[in-house]
């Protein structure tokens, strides 16, 4: 990951509490954009926004509830999954940074031969 300039910026007290965080050499408005790896399971994305988003693999799951007017409704909701071993966790966030970083931008593709 370093060869990649990505950067772990993790804290004394979020190492203690089982989070790890990195930043990748990317900005997102005039912020770099960082990556955490939470104990719970999570992975977490901050893009220069009020508040980090999460980043984990979502899967449908059905949603019945019966409204005010005596019927029942079918919908469906979307869970995250968890990751909860830490190796995992890190292989999540270097395969989406290879995914949606470092394959869009030009300067990351590889150099056509002639």
């Amino acid at each position: 990951m370093k060869y990649l300039g990505i950067n772990e910026v993790t804290t004394p007290r979020q190492r203690a509490n089982g989070t790890r965080e990195f930043v990748l050499p990317f900005y997102a408005g005039r912020q770099l954009v960082t990556i955490a790896s939470y104990k719970s399971g999570y992975i977490r994305t901050d893009r220069n926004c009020h508040t980090r988003y999460q980043i984990n693999p979502t899967y449908e799951v059905p949603y019945k509830f019966i409204g005010s007017d005596g019927a029942l409704y079918h919908y469906k909701n979307k869970k995250r999954m968890m990751i909860y071993r830490e190796e995992d966790r890190i292989n999540f966030i270097f395969k989406y940074a290879l995914k949606n970083y470092f394959n869009k931008y030009k300067k990351w593709a590889a150099v056509e031969r002639y």
